[in-house]
Parts: structure tokens; C-alpha cells; sequence
């Protein structure tokens, strides 16, 4: 499956965006312009379909009043994405509808076929609704939460026609890792996924190396070809708590994780992510440049691409240079936000006329884009 489109409307910054997406989709832009509210809000549908209802994702995002647009009265926000899966296309469209402090959500699914008119699948609002069912070959009444998720309860059935858009969005993976975090163990975390954050780095790497070491050679290697180092990593566990060492040309002594640079660390969790989640089908990445030595992400660009034939990727960046190693016009998304408008998303429409100047003019991609001022408004 993969994910063809998005839509927001009313979502923080994104008042009115609709963006059509590739299998890489480079998101550059200012700071404060909507990058990561656009991770953000695929985020907010993965967690949503985890968690089957979307009162813990809005809550900690403040509550339905603070994740609204502020520049008018929103009484509602709405996201939509479109999928394909095996030639058959469905979007799926929701709405939080705001009543009082709190909200409910409206939610339906359409299939929709190139040559008839779309086909809905499923509808809920307010928890009360339905979904078709195959076998069936009728609709199944569906009542539950005003908050909750309808796709998520429809998709416990094999018979829903649209259930590969619940386990494609449930395995969607978002990344930014701390160093800060990443410096120290977090017992507690979830072990079945590699955490966001990296928080479970250490763990992640002592299991693999239990499971498969090949991958954590594979995770090393990577990281080395991007930072030059580690020449090789240890995990250990002690008292149920996890950690590594790394080892570095010229010392005598290995290196504990928490003593380990803040760029070593990260491109060590960034490569953790992209090889050892198999599961994982969408990978959203913020600013790969950050903690790395521009010249690196070079090397990074290279493991992304090849990532690329299993995963789509969303990644933000402030760097002209990332694009200039990426060398795809197809894949530049180019966020600004105007005043009182909110966030705007950009692609060019003539990707042959893109290439032919830069080829006539000599730049790389990310100038071409610079010289356009990809960071006004």
C-alpha cells in the first residue's frame, strides 16, 4: 500500500493544504512554516488507529481547542489521505467537530474505482454507524465512543474491504531522535518498537544482537560509512537496564554510551530505524542534517534511497545541501507559511523544466530551490 495524498484543513498551521506525495517527499522550508505539523498530523492518524480512539492523541496535543487553526473560529478539523493497494484506491476522511472543550469525530471510508462513482465502505458519527462487510455482503452496525476510531473496530474484521488502510497506518514510524535521550536507558518503553525518540536504543541493539547480528552489524556499518564511527558497538545489559559501548580507532578503552557524540548517536538511532523496523512502511524523519557534518548526508541520502523500494519516506530539512545530494526535483516539497493564510506546500509542476535549468545552469538542486527563497513568508 501506499499513501498518495494528504489533506488538512484546520489541523495547527495547515488551515487548507491538500498534497499529493510521492515515495520520497523532502519537506524544506523556515522555521515555524509547518514542516513537522505536517508529520505531525500523519502521526496523529497512525496513533489514532494504534490506540483505536482519538481522545489520548488529541489530549496530548493540548485538547481539540489548542490543536485547532487559530486564525478564525474552528469548529471542526478535518484530515484526509488517500491510499492505493493492488490497483484499488480508498480515502479516508476525518473530522474532529468541536463541542465545547471536547469533540466528536465523523469518519467514513470511500473506495473509489476509476471508472464508477466512489463506493463508501464505512461511516460513523458520533461512535454510531457502519461498515461493509464482504462476507456479509451487507453493512455491520457499528456503536461505540464518540471519540473513537471506526476504522480500527471495522478492521478487526477480515471481511472489511478497507482493512490494509488500518494495518498500513499502524505501521507508520516517525523519527527524531534526542541525543540528550539517547545518552541513557528508559526502562519500560515498549520493546516491540524502536521509540521515536530513541529511548530504547540500547535495548533495541541488545536484542538484535540476541536475535540477529547481522542487522547490528549492518546498523554499525551504516553509521560508520555516514560518521566514520563506530568501528563496533557492544550492547550489554545489567540489572534489566540496557546500554552499549562503542569502540574508536586509537583508544585503548571503549567508549559508554552516555560519553558518545550527539552526532554518532543520532545517525546510530536514524540507521536503527531505517534497517531494523521491517514492519514499518512509512517513515517520517525531522531534519537528518541535525548533529551531522554537512558533507555526511551524502552517505545518509544514499542508505535513504536505498530504503526507498520497501519504504515511503516524509522527511523535513533546512538544508539546501540534503536536496543537492537527493538530486530528485520529484520529490521537493517546499513549505511557507503566510500571515493569516497558514501553511502553504508547494511542488513544482514542470519537473523536466527543473532538470533542463539545472543542467543549463549548473546548480544543485537545493541552490535552485535556495535562489527561490524557499524559506520566504
Amino acid at each position: 500500500m501506499k499513501l498518495l495524498k494528504f489533506g488538512a484543513r484546520r489541523y495547527r498551521s495547515l488551515r487548507d493544504v491538500d498534497i499529493e506525495l510521492n515515495s520520497l517527499n523532502a519537506f524544506i522550508g523556515a522555521n515555524a512554516s509547518g514542516k513537522s505539523t505536517i508529520l505531525d498530523a500523519l502521526r496523529f492518524l497512525h496513533e489514532g488507529v494504534q490506540t483505536r480512539d482519538f481522545h489520548g492523541p488529541v489530549f496530548t496535543r493540548g485538547g481539540i481547542v489548542h490543536l485547532a487553526w487559530k486564525g478564525e473560529s474552528a469548529d471542526r478539523i478535518e484530515l484526509a489521505v488517500r491510499l492505493e493497494e493492488e490497483g484499488r484506491t480508498f480515502e479516508w476522511s476525518l473530522r474532529l467537530i468541536r463541542d465545547g472543550h471536547e469533540f466528536y469525530v465523523e469518519e467514513r471510508i470511500d473506495e473509489l474505482p476509476r471508472r464508477s462513482p466512489p463506493v463508501q465502505v464505512l461511516y460513523a458519527n458520533r461512535g454510531e454507524g457502519w461498515w461493509w462487510s464482504g462476507e456479509k455482503g451487507d453493512r455491520v452496525r457499528l456503536k461505540q465512543a464518540p471519540t473513537a476510531c471506526a476504522l480500527a473496530a471495522a478492521a478487526a474484521d477480515a471481511s472489511f474491504p478497507a482493512r490494509g488502510i488500518a494495518q498500513f497506518v499502524g505501521r507508520w514510524g516517525f523519527f527524531d531522535p534526542n541525543p540528550f535521550l539517547l545518552r541513557r536507558d528508559w526502562s519500560g518503553l515498549d520493546s516491540s518498537r524502536f521509540d521515536p525518540y530513541g529511548r530504547n536504543l540500547g535495548e533495541t541493539l541488545y536484542r538484535l544482537q540476541q536475535s540477529s547480528p547481522e542487522m547490528l552489524e549492518k546498523i554499525v556499518a551504516a553509521t560508520r560509512e555516514v560518521v566514520g564511527l563506530p568501528s563496533e558497538i557492544k550492547p550489554r545489559e545489567s540489572d534489566d537496564r540496557f546500554y552499549f559501548v562503542q569502540f574508536e580507532p586509537g583508544l585503548q578503552y571503549p567508549v559508554h554510551q552516555m560519553g558518545s557524540s550527539s552526532g554518532t548517536l543520532r545517525m546510530l538511532a536514524l540507521m536503527t530505524a531505517l534497517l531494523a523496523q521491517p514492519e514499518t512502511n512509512l517513515i517520517g524523519i525531522e531534519e537528518p542534517e541535525n548533529y551531522v557534518h554537512p558533507t555526511a548526508l551524502s552517505a545518509f541520502i544514499e542508505h535513504l534511497l536505498k530504503a526507498g523500494n520497501r519504504v515511503q519516506f516524509m522527511v523535513t530539512t533546512h538544508s539546501p545541501l540534503l536536496l543537492d545530494f537527493l538530486n530528485e526535483p520529484a520529490a521537493v516539497r517546499v513549505v511557507r507559511r503566510s500571515e493569516g493564510q497558514g501553511t502553504t506546500v508547494e511542488t513544482s509542476g514542470n519537473i523536466v523544466g527543473v532538470r533542463k535549468a539545472l543542467e543549463a545552469s549548473g546548480f544543485g538542486l537545493g541552490e535552485f530551490y535556495e535562489t527561490q527563497g524557499f524559506g520566504a513568508g
